[in-house]
């Protein structure tokens, strides 16, 4: 079966696409949506690494199809209908109009129903099948799949857990949630999202050269929980 990944550069998208290709499925090309403005929350989509997101079609060698958006959300119920100017609409149009034939997407939900639902709907519309093998999971286990399955990743936002933990690697995070269980290890809650560099599918591994951190625009002079990163130089290099 032919499928298209959703993508937004971070572990649970790349370690959904791994699997799905370890399970028989053909990668014909990656999705990624952007939002126009430097908005850094949006209810659909991750805002954080888009400066090397391109590269992930070297990685895979497929096409990468890039979709810019006003990250609005108009339609906040659980089940979706569309919705004119809503981000999920976004996301309708590029998948409708990919060049290249496909019967399923796939997506790295994990606990959110309101993204699952959203992406199920649009795949109904297109009469698509809808992919989601991370869906439920617990957490903690899935953290540590991953880590076992060599996804190498790194912490590019956080919000709440402090600015030591930009740049953090997996190994790290699951030392650190190991004992915690009433909190989201996978950064489901918004802790932390990450951003992929190397994976056993990918051709080339990324390394990232230089890159700034930020404090939330919204919280500029006031308490800072929030911080992101920007990668201003990186390189690929062949496996």
């Amino acid at each position: 079966m032919d499928f298209i990944a959703l993508i937004s550069g971070g572990k649970d998208s790349i370690y959904t696409t791994n699997l799905l290709i370890d399970k028989g499925y053909n990668l014909r090309g990656l999705v990624y949506i952007y939002c126009k403005s430097d908005n850094l929350d949006s209810y659909m989509y991750q805002t954080v690494g888009k400066e090397i997101i391109s590269i992930y079609s070297e990685c895979f060698n497929v096409p990468i199809f890039i979709k810019e958006s006003d990250c609005l959300t108009i339609n906040k119920d659980m089940n979706y209908v569309p919705t004119e100017n809503d981000e999920v609409e976004d996301l309708y149009k590029i998948l409708k109009d990919i060049p290249i034939k496909y019967d399923s997407v796939s997506s790295g939900a994990i606990l959110s129903s309101y993204q699952k639902n959203r992406v199920d709907s649009v795949c109904k519309r297109l009469q698509k099948q809808s992919l989601a093998p991370l869906f439920n999971k617990d957490q903690l286990e899935l953290l540590k799949e991953m880590i076992d399955y060599k996804i190498q990743a790194v912490v590019i936002k956080v919000a709440g857990v402090g600015r030591n933990f930009m740049f953090k690697e997996l190994n790290d995070l699951y030392e650190y949630y190991k004992d915690k269980p009433q909190f989201n290890a996978c950064g489901e809650g918004g802790e932390y999202e990450t951003i992929v560099l190397d994976s056993p599918h990918f051709i080339k591994k990324i390394e990232i050269l230089e890159h700034e951190i930020f404090v939330h625009p919204e919280e500029v002079n006031k308490k800072e929980n929030t911080f992101y990163a920007k990668i201003n130089k990186f390189i690929t290099i062949n496996k």
